[in-house]
């Protein structure tokens, strides 16, 4: 536990039980919660865990035979809400720092300034965060925009990141990235199996039509008034079950952003949209034995009964005890319309 600005206000602590959350479809997109034991409810702001001052860094991971261990920073964030409960137990839900960014509303339109739209997205987090720490974008930079936004500071880092073809969240150190919003199968980074010494407990399966468009429609409003840019984006591929018109009928979503976007940047975004809806149409979600090295984004391979699937990690839960599984939940790749 420290302070925002680093300084230690307790270390060592061991929950009872609890876990972190981390999901890509989530602005935020970690959360913790966790139990203490009695002695650690903080009656003033004071205290080490108070929700007005404390930070929490949450590492988890695993102890070798021979008593080493290895662990991953899995949560840094604020302590949001404390409850003291009935039977003696207090309860901490904490989010991250991104809920400081999110929080900080214009409190006067805001104009886009810096030469760069990542350079842009990085004053708006430092301007209500200067602590902030920033680690590896992996989009293409582009001039910045010329944009006004009323109050919502995180509806324009969501307008610059789409501008980019990406997202904007924090890692589990509690550094901001910027990184595609695609769901293309990578490498991947382990497989993950039921059966003798396998690490797969469940895993449950399933296909749907629900959200899995056909045809991605995006339209970028003019800052001269003149008419919006709008750029679709069809599965045109015969072969593919997804084929516009074809068995699967005619299902489009229409995405409308602030963000006044190029033709390229349009036609971009409106593919990663397409690729990541189409991705919804086989879901997994799998109960195993913690890795806690696993990241939102990896690209896995897991086998159930039988059944094998290439996913790609959407939501991941952290287990802080022991005796729990880790649970993930994944969607297909797709290959880009």
């Amino acid at each position: 536990m420290t302070d925002i600005n680093g300084a230690t206000r307790a270390s060592g602590i061991k929950p009872l039980s609890g876990d972190v959350t981390a999901s890509l479809t989530q602005r935020v997109t970690r959360s913790a919660t966790f139990t203490l034991e009695d002695v650690w409810y903080p009656a003033t702001a004071d205290d080490a865990l108070s929700p007005e001052y404390a930070v929490v860094h949450i590492s988890a991971g695993i102890e070798y035979g021979n008593g080493l261990t290895e662990t991953f920073p899995i949560f840094t964030g604020r302590i949001d809400t404390v409850n003291r409960n009935p039977d003696g137990s207090v309860a901490f839900t904490c989010y991250d720092l991104a809920a400081d960014v999110i929080g900080y509303r214009f409190e006067q339109p805001r104009t886009t300034a810096a030469a760069t739209a990542l350079e842009e997205i990085r004053d708006l987090i430092t301007e209500a965060l200067p602590q902030a720490t920033f680690g590896t974008d992996t989009v293409a930079d582009t001039p910045t925009p010329m944009l006004t936004w009323d109050e919502d500071r995180g509806q324009a880092l969501d307008d610059l990141a789409a501008s980019l073809g990406g997202r904007w969240y924090t890692l589990g150190d509690g550094s901001f990235v910027v990184r595609p919003f695609s769901y293309i199968a990578g490498t991947p980074v382990a497989t993950y199996a039921d059966g003798p010494q396998g690490v797969v407990i469940q895993a449950t399966a399933s296909r749907s039509r629900s959200g899995a468009f056909n045809s991605v429609v995006v339209v970028s409003e003019r800052t001269d008034g003149t008419d919006p840019v709008r750029v679709p984006a069809r599965v045109n591929n015969p072969a593919n079950p997804l084929f516009f018109g074809g068995l699967y009928g005619k299902v489009s979503q229409i995405i409308k952003v602030q963000t006044p976007l190029s033709q390229t940047q349009a036609q971009t975004l409106a593919q990663t949209q397409l690729s990541a809806s189409a991705a919804l149409r086989e879901q997994w979600s799998v109960d195993m034995v913690p890795d806690m090295a696993l990241e939102p984004g990896d690209t896995v391979n897991l086998a159930y009964r039988g059944r094998t699937a290439m996913q790609i990690a959407d939501q991941i839960s952290y287990p802080l005890n022991n005796n729990e599984a880790m649970r993930v939940v994944g969607r297909a790749g797709e290959v880009p319309q």
